[in-house]
């Protein structure tokens, strides 16, 4: 028994003495790594390397370029797949403070600037103008200059990408959920920073200004593809940039529609869109209306009728509800007009026009055979 367990602590001693060599090995490999990418990234000799004294996996690096910011490197890796990759927060130390060092002699309010991992940079800007934005650019590109002249790194190592979210301006095709525009701005290749003119960006944005006042009353809805819809709001034109495409898109051109006339009061007649993707089948059928009292173009027309089929789609939103279109055996099914708070079609009228909900009627086509919904019309009552 003594024998056996001297070879115990015998085996238990060296393995112990393995598994210290090992971690001292791989230490030393991580070590050759991060001083290999210091070298390539920054240059030899460009920078002073120390282990972190409350962490000895992390290393504490500052460049002599700018020997008042320190970023920490490491090697993390990953326990599932066993793989081991340069961790480093080098770019978010320095970016932000180059937006820290710029906003001590620069007021950029309202807007907002920030640093994202993802591209860098986000420059936020309130404006409800094409006008006032051009005032939030030139700051932006202020600050821009600013940190590619007094931060050159962020331009050698290639992090100066700016994106700007825009928010104010009223696009055709969006609702007030989907406001926001996002533009990428800046960009470095190669060393070379690309920036995107002011005048671009008017000219991308111009034409897709909204042009009408929307419409407090309308009903809003999405029907599982494309962007939300405001029934009663919503002119033709705003259809197109919903990011679906017009079933007969080589004849239906918007230089067609445009010269389509409708009379005060008249309605369109019912055009298909569909998404542009092969696995999503979902349909809807708009019909538009000259709620105006002189002559207009289908495009300017408004959006008074629409009927969804809803293919692949499982859900419908009809403001504020989002409502289930086929039973779903993991939950009790709960019938559309129940969702919405209204009593389903009673007399023929209803049957055939809809149920009243808010400004419009609803109307929901049952299968015969299951809990599920076929078809769904809504129309706007003005």
């Amino acid at each position: 028994m003594k024998l056996l367990k001297l070879i115990l602590i015998f085996i238990t001693i060296l393995c112990a003495v393995f598994l210290l060599r090992g971690c001292r090995r791989s230490s030393e490999e991580d070590e050759k790594r991060i001083v290999r990418w210091l070298n390539d990234t920054y240059g030899e000799n460009a920078y002073t390397m120390k282990k972190n004294p409350e962490n000895k996996r992390y290393f504490l690096v500052r460049l002599n370029k700018y020997p008042d910011l320190e970023f920490s490197v490491t090697i993390a890796r990953d326990v599932k797949t066993r793989s081991s990759y340069l961790w480093s927060d080098v770019d978010e130390v320095f970016c932000e403070y180059a937006i820290q060092q710029f906003k001590k002699s620069n007021d950029i309010s309202p807007d907002n600037l920030l640093y994202d991992d993802s591209i860098h940079y986000v420059y936020s800007a309130k404006a409800s103008s094409l006008e006032e934005l051009k005032s939030s650019y030139d700051k932006m590109i202020r600050f821009i200059t600013f940190a590619s002249e007094q931060y050159p790194v962020l331009i050698d190592t290639e992090v100066l990408g700016m994106r700007m979210d825009i928010d104010g301006i009223r696009l055709k095709g969006r609702d007030d959920s989907d406001k926001w525009i996002y533009l990428d701005i800046a960009e470095v290749k190669e060393k070379k920073l690309n920036i995107k003119p002011y005048e671009e960006i008017y000219n991308e944005l111009k034409p897709m200004l909204m042009t009408h006042p929307q419409n407090p009353k309308g009903l809003t809805f999405h029907a599982d593809v494309g962007r939300s819809f405001i029934l009663g709001s919503d002119t033709f034109e705003n259809c197109l940039y919903k990011n679906l495409v017009l079933e007969d898109a080589e004849n239906d051109t918007p230089e067609k529609l445009q010269k389509i006339i409708l009379q005060p009061g008249e309605i369109s007649e019912p055009y298909t869109f569909e998404s542009e993707s092969s696995y999503e089948f979902t349909t809807l059928t708009v019909q538009a209306k000259n709620l105006s009292n002189a002559p207009c173009s289908l495009l300017d027309a408004t959006i008074v009728k629409a009927i969804i089929h809803p293919g692949t789609g499982k859900n419908i939103y009809i403001s504020p509800t989002w409502i289930e279109l086929e039973d779903d055996p993991r939950r009790e099914w709960v019938d559309p007009y129940k969702a919405l708070g209204i009593s389903p079609p009673k007399t023929e009228q209803e049957k055939k026009e809809g149920v009243p909900y808010k400004n419009a009627k609803v109307l929901f086509k049952m299968s015969e055979y299951d809990n599920r919904v076929k078809q769904v019309t809504l129309t706007f009552q003005e």
